[in-house]
């Protein structure tokens, strides 16, 4: 096949399906209490080291959310199996350095053999024990045994963000917990319909290990670089969250832009990623304020569209992995790969 046609192909089949995105606003916000307060072990946040991506030989995917169990072991969701769409991956990463060395992949019996469909899973994270896992189809985050067997138990969504609250297929991307704070968050990929006077205003949303909702607050994504007008495929907003221990969020914002036009898509696709921290434990109202921790983009040929990420094991020197995921589209006929990126604090 000629490359213009596989780029045609590229960008006409497998990515014409990603949603597209435009602006929300604010109104205000209801909270309710947390029960205690998170706790405040210190982070330290050095300068980030960008490693390269990775494309590791496993069976191609849909892979948007990834959460660490502990040694190499991490599960993985995607986003068009059945039940809850988890798979088991264990990341072989090279103490000293960080690179990621080996991955292999496993999708459990549960997953494999569930009679439930359709769910859109999409964001994935570990806490106690079990699994909890993001469906933008019905709005849920719902609890899994480690195997991938539904428990029966959700955390329960405020009002505000429900299924018809959102935009269609703007939902629960993210979603993250952290063992010391005890605070699961998460927050919808685009802005809520309901905000409508400010622009790119997002609310991330706390529970508590009872998984009744805690407090939201306010973010403010960047402006994009592109519109969405003359493109195949365009998305801007939040894919993922990390929580950290002293209760601070890494947040990754992603843009992705390919142009209706072949010749431009040669030139002009992208996407790119922004990883920012907040500090919603200090925060003292209004819009969080928010750090740069990384940047980075990828262009056709490596274009990597990444919805995961979590944080990973510590080098031999201290240094915090932090393991970003991309969603391929099933690989489209071989022409996109399954990428791993690792990126060192």
């Amino acid at each position: 096949m000629k490359p213009l046609s596989k780029l045609f192909l590229l960008i006409g089949i497998g990515l014409v399906s990603i949603a597209v995105l435009g602006c929300s606003t604010l109104r205000k916000v209801p909270a309710s209490e947390t029960k205690t307060e998170p706790a405040t072990k210190s982070v330290r946040l050095s300068k980030a080291t960008v490693l390269p991506q990775v494309s590791p030989t496993i069976e191609a995917g849909q892979y948007s959310g990834i959460t660490w169990l502990g040694d190499n072991h991490y599960a993985v969701v995607h986003d068009k199996l059945n039940g809850g769409g988890i798979v088991l991956f264990d990341i072989d990463i090279q103490p000293e350095t960080g690179a990621i060395e080996r991955v292999r992949a496993v999708v459990p019996d549960a997953t494999r053999l569930s009679g439930v469909t359709g769910m859109d899973n999409e964001g994935i994270t570990f806490a106690k024990g079990k699994l909890y896992v993001s469906a933008e189809s019905d709005q849920s985050i719902r609890e899994y045994e480690m195997d991938g067997t539904p428990t029966g138990r959700l955390l329960q969504i405020p009002e505000e963000m429900q299924r018809d609250k959102i935009f269609g297929n703007a939902g629960f991307e993210a979603l993250t917990y952290n063992e010391v704070t005890g605070l699961f968050w998460t927050t919808t990929e685009r802005p809520l319909p309901a905000d409508q006077d400010t622009s790119l205003i997002h609310r991330l949303q706390s529970f508590g290990a009872d998984l009744q909702p805690a407090v939201q607050y306010l973010y403010r994504m960047d402006e994009p670089l592109r519109k969405a007008e003359g493109t195949r495929a365009y998305v801007h907003g939040i894919s993922a969250l990390a929580a950290l221990d002293d209760g601070r969020l890494i947040v990754l914002e992603r843009e992705l832009y390919v142009p209706s036009s072949v010749l431009k898509a040669l030139n002009d696709s992208f996407a790119l990623v922004k990883l920012y921290v907040v500090d919603p434990v200090r925060s003292s109202g209004g819009v969080l304020s928010k750090q740069q921790l990384a940047a980075f983009s990828t262009t056709l040929g490596s274009l990597a569209n990444y919805e995961g990420m979590c944080l990973g094991p510590k080098l031999s020197d201290g240094r915090q992995t932090l393991l970003l995921i991309a969603d391929s589209q099933g690989g489209m006929s071989g022409l996109t790969k399954e990428f791993l990126k690792v990126i060192l604090f």
